[in-house]
């Protein structure tokens, strides 16, 4: 076997001698430069299998004759080692971006240890090297030697080019859309086609692809068949595609006009990469009307090409993918939350824990149907709930666009929350807006469910707005964001009155100061709920155009006054004229059967509020 030449390239006799005497010593066979311009030419006349350059060599650098090796097919094996004086950050970089395959800080001590790293990089090159002759060595002339230099920087520039142009579109661009028309717009400047096809491997598979308006359709067809075949086999998909479903992306093309050709037919048609790389997540594919033979130098620019939008590709792929899910999210929290929460919750860098025992003013709805469980007893479970799930679709909307929140389902109940997370002004005024649209809705939703004899769907809803504890409340593994307090429990004894007075919609007083003008209320009652020694005013609420019978109001409004004032036979007389005039009012019995009580029982220090004694 023959002895390894190494050329010694260094400006100091001194370190050049001493490297060339240690090398010599082990064998290898050591020419010499002083000069790049020297190191040049013995690279052409000698064809070493290593070169030691010195960092600062004059004329042309130590990392400059790295580049141009490196970037030269006739000389690219050939094992590079940059020498410096001493070992820093910056040399570093530098030789590990001129390509070069080791940096050495040569010394008298150490000269053993530039003969292994030279062994350790030969085998490394032996191992990548395909097999075959050696180039023959030749003297070279100037002109060669500008040639090579002119080639190498030539490579060099387009490589950086192609970086730029990359980087600038994909430090700015998530759109893949864009992305691959920066893509065909790079390969036009390489590769001059008619047709191209971009086929994208992600959870789905995406087609683009870049044509000239001339092309017939049934040619374009056929190629896009070819384009499927070729993505198959290089990526070795088991999954089967539905390519007709599979819609694609078409747009001009920024080649050139298309080749004149009376066949119509396409001639040269070439898929990248060349080589099998299933980690690059597209193939393109290219078709021409001429016949244009691939030279290995454009082969060599466009895989270039591919490798570095590879990784904006990747990158792109992710985003999209992350944002799909998170729209998704949004699209599923949307039924019951305000865009406006949904986009404070996902930028806050807070956890939603850090709002733990915070206070608010919250107005709290909670809605029940009636009598539900009569329903649920006579139709199949699967219905039932397909039905609740149909319901809670549309009452969610309603509240999400009134700015409320939901808080939980409870059975076929639902508690909504208007200023938590998200306050506003008129917390209240947004509640019972929200409930009476709610009721309004039931007029056209259509109930699939067997009902029984003279069963009204119709649902209850109180309101009552006060302070409340909101905050992050559960376990480590499971927390729900709600609130908590007696102002909650009060909403909650306040939807169960709707029963017993008869009326879709209570509010407390609360509610009603905040209420815009023209709303229509009445004074139900003023009610102790069980527990509690503060007593709630409560009002029936209805949307301002409903049709009141004024003269009934005026009995059951002057029947009010007198029962809060204990006066109960007066009152009992109001309350029995407003049943004449309205005998469906359910509130006017409940106060009549009241006053007739109180006439002969009447209860001790008499505030006007009635205590309940159930919840």
């Amino acid at each position: 076997m023959s002895s390894k030449k190494v050329l010694v390239a260094f400006d100091s006799s001194t370190m050049r001698k001493l490297i060339s005497k240690s090398l010599s010593n082990n064998s290898y066979d050591v020419v010499e430069a002083s000069n790049g311009i020297e190191a040049l030419t013995l690279l052409y006349a000698e064809r070493p299998d290593v070169i030691i350059v010195y960092i600062e060599l004059p004329v042309i650098s130590g990392y400059n004759i790295s580049r141009i090796v490196k970037n030269t097919n006739e000389l690219k094996d050939i094992t590079v080692i940059i020498c410096a004086l001493e070992e820093n950050s910056v040399y570093n970089f530098w030789a590990e971006n001129s390509l070069s395959d080791a940096l050495f800080v040569p010394e008298k001590e150490n000269l053993d240890k530039l003969t292994d790293l030279i062994k350790s990089n030969l085998e490394k090159t032996e191992k990548k090297s395909k097999p075959g002759r050696k180039k023959k060595a030749e003297t070279p002339n100037q002109t060669k030697l500008m040639e090579t230099v002119i080639s190498a920087f030539d490579r060099e520039l387009f490589n950086l080019y192609t970086i730029q142009s990359a980087y600038n579109r994909g430090i700015s661009e998530f759109n893949i859309s864009e992305l691959v028309k920066e893509l065909t717009k790079s390969i036009s400047g390489i590769y001059d086609y008619d047709l191209m096809g971009v086929i994208i491997k992600s959870t789905d598979v995406f087609e683009y692809y870049a044509k000239t308006s001339s092309i017939p359709k049934e040619e374009f067809e056929d190629f896009k068949d070819v384009c499927h075949s070729e993505y198959l086999a290089i990526h070795k998909s088991k999954r089967k595609i539905n390519w007709q479903k599979n819609k694609a992306v078409i747009f001009e093309s920024d080649s050139q006009e298309q080749s004149e050709d009376p066949s119509g037919k396409i001639k040269t048609y070439e898929t990248l990469p060349t080589e099998n790389q299933e980690d690059i997540p597209f193939t393109v594919h290219i078709g021409s009307y001429k016949n244009i033979s691939m030279n290995p130098r454009t082969r060599e620019r466009l895989n270039f090409l591919i490798n570095i939008y590879s990784k904006l590709f990747i990158r792109a792929i992710e985003y999209n993918f992350a944002k799909s899910n998170e729209d998704k999210m949004r699209k599923a929290f949307s039924h019951f939350i305000p865009p406006s929460i949904i986009n404070q919750m996902i930028d806050s860098d807070d956890e939603i824990n850090a709002t733990v025992g915070e206070k608010r003013e919250v107005a709290v709805l909670i809605c029940d149907i009636r009598n539900f469980t009569t329903i649920s007893e006579i139709n199949e479970a699967e219905n039932v709930v397909e039905f609740l799930n149909s319901y809670f679709a549309r009452m969610g909307s309603i509240i999400k666009k009134h700015g409320g929140t939901i808080d939980k389902f409870m059975g076929d109940a639902i508690m909504a929350l208007f200023g938590a997370p998200e306050s506003y002004e008129d917390n209240g005024n947004r509640a019972a807006n929200a409930a009476l649209e709610m009721r309004q809705a039931l007029n056209d939703m259509e109930i699939p469910l067997n009902l029984p004899d003279d069963y009204v769907f119709e649902i209850g809803t109180g309101i009552h707005y006060g302070a409340t504890i909101v905050g992050s409340i559960g376990s480590d593994e499971k927390k729900e964001y709600t609130v908590i307090g007696d102002n909650v429990n009060i909403a909650s004894r306040i939807e169960g009155l709707t029963k017993l007075y008869g009326v879709p919609i209570i509010i407390s007083e609360t509610v009603k100061r905040d209420l815009n003008d023209g709303q229509y209320v009445r004074h139900l009652d003023t009610v102790k709920v069980k527990g509690k020694s503060n007593s709630v005013a409560i009002y029936e609420l209805n949307s301002p155009e409903t049709e009141v019978d004024q003269l009934f109001l005026s009995y059951y409004e002057k029947g009010m006054n007198q029962y809060s004032m204990g006066n109960f036979k007066i009152a009992s007389e109001y309350f029995s004229k407003a049943i004449n005039r309205c005998p469906s009012d359910k509130a006017s019995k409940v106060l009549l059967e009241r006053c007739l009580l109180y006439i002969h029982e009447r209860p001790e220090n008499w505030d006007g509020a009635f205590a309940l004694t159930t919840k």
